[in-house]
């Protein structure tokens, strides 16, 4: 995430800023509603809960996207791993096949036995 709006936005929506910031809006929404008349049919306080609402999601996805591309990069890394891993082990597993031929004709020299 190299955008410093959308950093700032997912810090003012940690669970626990968002949740005072939420209550403080409602508060004074209410206060304003029932003290001044202020949005007499609560259309703002409705839309502005919308709008966040929608960026909300909208930034979620965004979020989830970037997290399952990182996921799958990921993971892509560490097939190419195994698959290294695994040819690695090929190798070592022929080296020591070659090598216990070697060591068992060499005990069949110096034994003197053949099969």
């Amino acid at each position: 995430m190299r955008n410093p709006v959308l950093r700032l936005y997912l810090a003012a929506r940690k669970p626990r800023n968002f949740i005072k910031v939420l209550c403080i809006f409602i508060v004074v929404s209410l206060s304003l509603h029932f003290l001044r008349g202020y949005d007499p049919e609560w259309g703002s306080t409705n839309l502005i809960m919308s709008i966040e609402a929608t960026i909300a999601g909208a930034v979620m996805l965004m979020v989830q996207e970037e997290s399952a591309e990182m996921h799958a990069r990921m993971l892509t890394a560490l097939v190419d791993m195994a698959q290294a891993q695994r040819d690695m082990l090929a190798d070592h597993a022929a080296l020591l096949r070659t090598l216990k031929e070697g060591d068992e004709r060499l005990l069949k020299t110096l034994t003197g036995t053949e099969e």
